[in-house]
Order: structure tokens, then C-alpha cells, then sequence
């Protein structure tokens, strides 16, 4: 059987079609700006996916979604990077669409775990904490090798703690490319191509990027003591001037001399590895 995964982000879609937990095909297209347009864009890309395959090969289509729903996964509530969500019954919305496929909806977030815990670094563990830098910080947790939903289906929202009470901030503003767009007035993907150009602000941007991940990090080792920390995410590519800061802040920050060896570590599933998650939901 073939299963399509979608990862729709705040900035992107990004599907898969897979077989035998492999990506055979895979698409990417930038978020569109309504609604309709979304769902119109789903159903084009896995009409493209599927082209040359019948209906019966087609095992169920996969979702993960960016934002917080209900526990059931029928209702975003809070779509805080797509706001045009908030509210809306997407399992609905998404069913009425692909009408006769097997439907399944997660957070993107522990899509992304989901995909570690089946083919990545997360195998065999049983405590695992995952974080994706991008737009925002997103985020999943697995304890005791079931990765939790919560009492309310919002277990992970880490990107929103709060770390600036004065000023109502949370860890977003500090931690994603929210965080460069202060600073350098451009995204990451701009700032890289002016670190390129031997721009030094860039870097030091970046570097002080990392001391703040380090911040969340160690709270994250202080609350949820996990064997692992995975991260993953279009930051990840400046994985060599971040990692410093992280270091910096669990070194300084973590309370048990234990877990400040807690391991932390960079995807190795690629962009596509959330998509891969929602299509390997269909195994749980």
C-alpha cells in the first residue's frame, strides 16, 4: 500500500508519497494566503502524487497540521502562524475533500517525531523531546515510548512559553526566525546569503540565536528530563553557530548534574521528514 503525508507550516507545504515507510514522490509549495486556496492546493499536489496509481493502493492521507486543535484533531483552535485556521473544522473540511480515502490528522510537530520514533534517531527510546525551528518553534514529546497529546491535545506548544513575563513575550521571539527579522529586518533564508557575503552582524545574530535555544533547552531537560533532544527545522542550517549557545545555556541552566550530559542532536530526516510523519501515522 502507498500513503500520502502533507506537513502544512506556516510558510510551506511539503508532501509525500510512501511506500513501505520510503518517500517514493515528494512536493513542496509555498503556504498559500487563504483558505480556499489551501485546500484547493491539497488536492492538486495529491493528484499529482498518486498519478498512475488506483484508489485501492492508496492505504490513507495523512496530516500534520501547524497549530493547536482539539483532542480529537476535528477543530483548529489556535492556528498562531496560520491564522486563517483558527476555528475552522478541519477534519471536515479535509474529509469532504478527499472523500473515500482514510483520513488521518496530527500536529505537525509530532508528525515529526512520529517519523524519528519509526525511521529516525528517536528508534528505541523511550524519552524523547522534539523541537523544529522555523517561523516558530514547534514541538512533541514522547514519554515512556507513546508520544503524548495531553489532557487537551495541546501537549509540545514549548514555542509559547513564556520567558519574558514583563513584556508578555514567549520563546518564539527569541528562538525562530522571528527572532532574525528583529534583528536583521530580513528571514533566515536572507541572512544567510549575507553571512555569505561576509556580513558579521549576521553571524553574531545567529550566535546569540543559539544562546537563547540554550535557555529553552534547558528548561525543557529541567521539565521533561528526556533521554534526547532532536532538532530539526529550517534554523538547523546553522546548526555550527548555534550549537555553542545551546551548549552554554544547558551547561549553565540545567539543575541535575546527569542531565546536563543529556544528548542533543540535528535531524537527519530533511525537509520532508513532518510529511514523512503524517504518512506513518497510519502505523500507530
Amino acid at each position: 500500500m502507498y500513503y500520502l503525508g502533507f506537513d502544512i507550516g506556516a510558510s510551506s507545504i511539503k508532501a509525500v508519497l510512501v511506500k513501505n515507510r520510503e518517500v517514493v514522490k515528494s512536493q513542496v509549495q509555498d503556504l498559500p494566503a487563504h483558505l480556499d486556496s489551501l485546500l484547493l492546493a491539497l488536492i492538486k499536489i495529491h493528484t499529482n502524487l498518486i498519478s498512475g496509481l488506483s484508489h485501492e493502493e492508496i492505504g490513507g492521507v495523512g496530516f500534520g497540521l501547524a497549530g493547536v486543535m482539539d483532542e480529537q484533531r476535528k477543530i483548529m483552535l489556535n492556528g498562531p502562524n496560520i491564522k486563517y485556521l483558527d476555528g475552522q473544522p478541519i477534519r471536515q473540511l479535509l474529509e469532504e475533500r478527499f472523500r473515500g480515502f482514510l483520513i488521518k490528522i496530527e500536529h505537525d510537530a509530532h508528525c515529526f517525531l512520529q517519523a524519528e520514533k519509526k525511521v529516525g534517531l528517536a528508534q528505541n527510546l523511550k524519552n524523547v523531546f522534539y523541537l523544529t525551528l522555523g517561523s516558530g518553534i514547534g514541538g512533541a514529546w514522547m514519554v515512556d515510548g507513546r508520544i503524548s497529546t495531553g489532557a487537551h491535545g495541546a501537549a509540545g506548544e514549548i514555542g509559547h512559553m513564556i520567558v519574558d513575563i514583563e513584556k508578555n513575550l514567549d520563546w518564539e521571539e527569541f528562538g525562530s526566525d522571528k527572532f532574525i527579522k528583529k534583528t536583521l529586518g530580513v528571514n533566515s533564508l536572507e541572512a544567510e546569503k549575507k553571512r555569505r557575503s561576509g556580513d558579521k552582524g549576521v553571524e553574531a545574530a545567529f550566535v546569540q540565536l543559539g544562546k537563547n535555544l540554550g535557555v529553552g533547552a534547558a528548561n525543557i531537560i529541567n521539565i521533561f528530563d528526556p533521554e534526547l533532544i532532536i532538532i530539526s527545522g529550517g534554523l538547523s542550517s546553522q546548526a555550527s553557530l548555534v550549537w555553542p549557545g545551546i551548549q552554554e545555556g544547558v551547561a549553565k541552566f540545567v539543575v541535575s548534574p546527569l542531565a546536563k550530559e543529556t544528548r542533543i542532536v540535528f535531524s537527519q530526516l530533511g525537509r520532508f521528514g513532518g510529511a514523512l510523519g503524517a504518512a506513518l501515522l497510519f502505523e500507530i
